[in-house]
């Protein structure tokens, strides 16, 4: 199982879990510490469980639908929100400059 991810933020810059181009929003924590994600898609019925911000599960129902936006899109975008957050003094035109450059490169 591949258990790579990137944490991101959903539309109401809320904290969210990409994985392979879908991404989940935390429904609950268990008392064992483990976090149970779901899609943000509520049609979807994937899961996926962390523990200590390691995949321990994710079930092996497929997707109902194509992912949102590909995975370099997506990186784009996570990295855009995460800049304009952390330096709210530069206009985000300039950080949209910035952030182009460095995918030109």
């Amino acid at each position: 199982m591949d258990t790579k991810f990137t944490w991101s933020t959903n539309q109401k810059g809320e904290k969210a879990l990409l994985y392979k181009n879908y991404l989940y929003r935390l429904r609950r924590e268990n008392q064992n510490g483990s976090l149970i994600y779901v899609r943000i898609n509520k049609s979807c019925p994937r899961v996926i469980t962390l523990k200590n911000d390691a995949i321990i599960q994710c079930d092996v129902t497929r997707h109902n639908h194509d992912p949102r936006l590909t995975e370099d899109v997506q990186t784009v975008f996570t990295g855009l929100k995460c800049h304009v957050i952390n330096d709210v003094d530069q206009s985000i035109g300039k950080i949209h400059e910035e952030e182009v450059k460095k995918i030109c490169e």
